[in-house]
């Protein structure tokens, strides 16, 4: 073992090194040629996102609090003017001169030898120059408050050349030398603070300079690409055998240089990890979803940044191989020049795969030599091997979780088996000071890579062999998909057939069902929630947008308004006899009620219809219901809903003396666009002979299942009595709340037009592909109301309230009812 000090190594080729007791590297600094290499380094990227949040904040504040915004550029203003004139520009004088030959002597520098960090620094300036003229264009034109708060109304140029310095400095990347960093921080300090004493900035346009300047700066140089300053391969290899490690065959593996792999000069294998400034941030987005996704005790101590990553790898190794666990062991721990971390751990000898052993040449005639029998005791040798190496694959990380360390990524590209000895390739993502579920959470991944091989009962039986007392209860409660998140979403998903034989192979017949732990902080189910509720909030707010919703609920009856209210509740009621109307087996009304009730959130995401339908099959398919008997009963209570819709229509449009021809129920324009759209995709789709074949063959089988249940479910008068009077109860609750929000405002409509008015519109919402209808039921409703005489000034206040009591107010019940009845298993 050895570590970087520059030192006579010491002749300990198999023992690891601490990492506490290891000393970084301090080599002498020496002048070297950067890598000619142009890397996109990741925390470019991320400072342009954090430079840009922090102006658009800066932005937002002064057009959310206009005066607030001039005032404070005003008084800072007036507070400066104390400083004597010529002191202040004498001061902006020497900054800005000072400033100008930094940048001409930057240019001489980059010139000489890093022309493509000169272009960088060129094009950074440009464009921050850029940038800022058009941002002070678009301020005057706009003549708001973000001119008055930036500019002061006065003249722009500095606030030009500022941001183009600042951009150029970031683009010149000659911050990574120590002579230039103390410079460069200062003079744009000082040609910033100067310009706010003189007036040409305001507060806000220093702050507005220096994180637009350091935007486009680091932007241009991660579109450009920046020199990398890791080191060469040579240099690296020369460093190496310095300190005692003569490395041969040293080659780049993955998609960055960060990290190598080569050969000592003893045989040894070697796997080189790298940390400077290219690696900084990378990674960084993926682990900070993984903390916001994942509970900590799952995500575990993730270290943010590359170094630390290093550095917990290198405690990882030392303590696996001290506690004897075949595993990469730390042969170096040090510091290139340039501030480049450099680890060098030793790859364990995997020898060759258990279960691959030696084939024949595949000759004529070896192949007449080899029979049924011989190749079925081949199959058995090769199975009794795998299971002998997942056993020791188990009991290695048994030792591996006694010495405090979690593995969080046991796939197969990340172990080996050979014979009985098995251990680990790589613990690059190895979490010392491990919990105890995250323990469980490796045990997860073992038996979902070994049941590849071993199958479920295999992989099972090999953890009790090899891994000694354990729960299995417990270690059955986190066999979920989340557990094998680090594999990727679309291998825990691939996984989840695996993942429910191995958790029945760990229950056994016990029939013990344990309690599942919450693994993720959130779930899609929550972020679909969430989206949901702001396409509420949207829709909402650009219906009510333009119309006196006070004035309207303060001239409104409250007691009429209450009616409204209960009736829009008891539809809920009919739509719940409705559906259970056409199941054979005993269904809890109020149960179905509940569940109607949370169609109302649901359906703000998508169409009406689609939504409901969705519910019901969800809430019946946890109800043991077949899904013959879903498609039936659903398909049947559709089919009696719109018939009797039509009916009813008709009937009442007569009954009226009218007709329909009165109440101008023809849908929109919007609307026929969409069933137009609609249809000439079903077409296409059909016109296709292949896509044709795959729709027939993914719907007749299923069209043939529930012919034979739908002609069962009509051929029950009874029950088709019960849902066509489920059916009359929602229209006649609907009719009575359109009728209660017109009492509301004072309207007296005639019971059988309103009624007509009320299906119509409600025909139309059910055609309309829009949440809730939104849109086509209100204009139908206050056409219809406007025809059978209702003042405009009064039809459309009683629409809005009738949208209210019957859409919007159930939304939020609905919501908790979708919520409890998720949590108690109903859907």
């Amino acid at each position: 073992m050895m570590t970087g000090t520059g030192k006579e190594p010491r002749a300990a080729a198999d023992v690891a090194v601490d990492p506490t007791e290891a000393v970084l590297g301090e080599v002498p600094a020496s002048r070297r040629r950067i890598g000619t290499d142009r890397v996109r380094r990741p925390a470019d990227l991320l400072l342009a996102v954090f430079a840009f949040a922090v102006a658009a904040v800066v932005l937002g504040v002064i057009r959310a609090l206009p005066l607030g915004s001039n005032e404070v550029a005003d008084d800072v203003s007036g507070w400066l003017l104390h400083i004597p004139r010529w002191l202040a520009y004498a001061a902006a004088v020497v900054a800005g001169v000072s400033c100008f030959v930094l940048v001409i002597v930057a240019l001489v520098v980059l010139a000489r030898g890093q022309w493509r960090d000169t272009r960088n620094a060129v094009a950074a300036g440009l464009a921050g120059a850029a940038a800022a003229v058009i941002a002070t264009v678009i301020w005057r034109l706009e003549h708001a408050a973000v001119q008055h708060a930036v500019l002061h109304g006065g003249n722009p140029s500095m606030f030009v050349v500022d941001t183009a310095f600042i951009a150029f400095v970031v683009g010149t990347d000659l911050s990574r030398l120590s002579h230039w960093s103390r410079w460069w921080p200062r003079a744009g300090a000082a040609l910033l603070l100067t310009g706010l004493a003189v007036g040409t900035l305001t507060p806000f346009a220093v702050v507005i300079v220096a994180s637009g300047g350091l935007l486009v700066g680091w932007l241009m140089r991660w579109l450009l690409g920046a020199a990398s300053v890791l080191p060469s391969i040579p240099e690296l290899t020369g460093w190496l055998s310095g300190q005692g490690a003569a490395t041969t065959d040293l080659s780049v593996t993955g998609s960055g240089r960060a990290r190598l792999e080569g050969t000592l000069a003893d045989g040894t294998r070697i796997r080189v990890y790298l940390s400077g400034r290219d690696t900084r941030g990378s990674g960084l987005v993926r682990q900070l979803w993984a903390l916001a996704r994942l509970r900590s005790a799952v995500a575990g101590h993730i270290a943010l940044g590359s170094r630390a990553q290093v550095e917990q790898l290198a405690l990882a190794c030392y303590l696996a191989h001290q506690a004897d666990v075949p595993s990469p062991a730390v042969r170096l721990l040090g510091e290139m020049p340039g501030e480049t971390l450099v680890l060098v751990t030793a790859i364990p000898d995997s020898g060759p795969e258990a279960g691959a052993a030696a084939r024949p040449e595949a000759g004529p005639e070896r192949q007449s030599e080899t029979g049924p029998e011989r190749q079925s005791e081949t199959g058995v040798a090769q199975l009794a091997a795998q299971l002998t190496g997942a056993t020791a694959l188990f009991a290695a990380l048994r030792r591996l979780h006694n010495a405090g360390v979690a593995h969080r990524d046991l796939r197969a590209a990340s172990v080996f088996m050979s014979g009985n000895r098995a251990g680990f390739r790589s613990l690059d993502a190895a979490e010392p000071g491990a919990s105890e579920l995250a323990r469980r959470l490796d045990l997860v991944q073992a038996l979902a890579t070994l049941a590849v091989t071993c199958g479920p009962a295999g992989a099972v039986a090999a953890l009790k062999a090899g891994y000694g007392p354990v729960d299995q209860v417990a270690v059955a409660a986190v066999v979920q998909p989340v557990a094998l998140a680090p594999w990727g979403w679309r291998a825990a998903r691939a996984a989840t057939g695996s993942l429910n034989e191995i958790r029945h192979q760990l229950l056994g017949d016990s029939g013990t069902v344990p309690a599942a732990p919450r693994l993720e902080r959130f779930r899609w189910r929550t972020v679909a929630t969430a989206v949901a509720l702001t396409v509420a909030a949207y829709l909402l707010i650009g219906e009510i947008s333009g119309v006196n919703v006070l004035g309207t609920l303060g001239q409104a009856n409250p007691g009429w308004l209450a009616v409204a209210v209960l009736a829009s509740a008891l539809t809920y009621l009919g739509a719940a006899i409705g559906i259970a109307a056409f199941i054979p087996q005993r269904l809890s009304i109020w149960r179905g009620y509940f569940v109607q009730l949370s169609t109302a959130f649901v359906g703000v995401a998508m169409p009406p219809t689609v939504g409901h339908v969705a519910v019901n099959a969800r809430y019946l398919h946890r109800q043991k219901v077949d899904e013959g008997t879903i498609a039936a009963a659903v398909t049947v209570s559709q089919l009696v809903n719109i018939v009797t819709t039509v009916l009813l229509l008709i009937v009442l449009g007569v009954l009226t003396g009218s007709g329909l021809s009165k109440f101008k129920i023809a849908p929109g324009g919007d609307v026929l666009i969409g069933l137009i759209v609609i249809a000439a995709l079903v077409i296409a789709v059909l016109a296709v002979p292949r896509t044709r074949k795959m729709v027939t063959g993914a719907v007749w089988p299923h069209l043939r299942e529930i012919g034979p249940r739908l002609l069962e479910a009509l051929s029950h008068p009874s029950r088709l009595a019960i849902a066509v009077g489920a059916n009359l109860l929602l229209s006649a609750a609907y009719t009575v709340a359109l009728i209660a929000a017109l009492r509301s405002v004072g309207a007296h409509p005639a019971i059988l037009a309103a009624a007509v008015v009320f299906l119509a519109g409600n025909a139309v919402g059910s055609a309309t592909p829009t949440p809730g209808g939104l849109g086509g039921v209100e204009a139908v409703l206050a056409a219809g109301l406007t025809a059978i005489g209702i003042p405009a000034h009064e039809a459309i206040p009683a629409v809005l309230l009738f949208r209210m009591a019957t859409f919007w107010l159930p939304i939020p019940a609905g919501w908790i009812s979708y919520e409890v009845l998720q949590r108690r298993g109903v859907l």
